[in-house]
């Protein structure tokens, strides 16, 4: 819960940072893409969890969904503290992404031997669809 709350704040803030609109929708598409299957990933987890306390996991539902937009805030507030900051904001984002990608992610669906190959194929088509978005023109 905690580690996709951290993501979501950074991923916030790097569509905060962003200074055009092509730099900005690339963020956007790039969010949409993953943010429903974190979320629904983090409901399943919070229902097995707490089978009985939907009040807890509606709040901690709540506490995931305004990370973005409140990183979105901090990355806009950043973007005009000047190159410095930019570049000190971008580098935790893109850290962070890696770092949450490796660690937690991969490593525990890949530990699971239930269909590894449908998992590497969606994983491979996630990071291509991802990795498409750099070939959008200005981005």
């Amino acid at each position: 819960m905690m580690a996709l709350c951290v993501h979501s704040m950074f991923e916030g803030i790097a569509l905060g940072l962003q200074k055009n609109l092509v730099g900005t929708m690339s963020m956007v598409i790039a969010i949409i893409v993953h943010k429903g299957a974190a979320g629904s990933a983090l409901g399943i987890s919070m229902v097995k969890g707490f089978p009985d306390n939907f009040r807890l996991i509606r709040q901690l539902i709540f506490v995931f969904a305004i990370a973005t937009p409140l990183g979105v805030l901090i990355g806009m507030l950043a973007a005009n503290a000047g190159d410095t900051v930019d570049v000190i904001m971008s580098s935790l984002a893109a850290g962070t992404f890696v770092y949450i990608g490796c660690t937690e992610m991969v490593v525990q669906e890949f530990s699971k031997p239930e269909y590894k190959w449908l998992k590497f194929f969606a994983y491979i088509c996630g990071a291509l669809l991802i990795t498409s978005l750099c070939f959008i023109p200005g981005s």
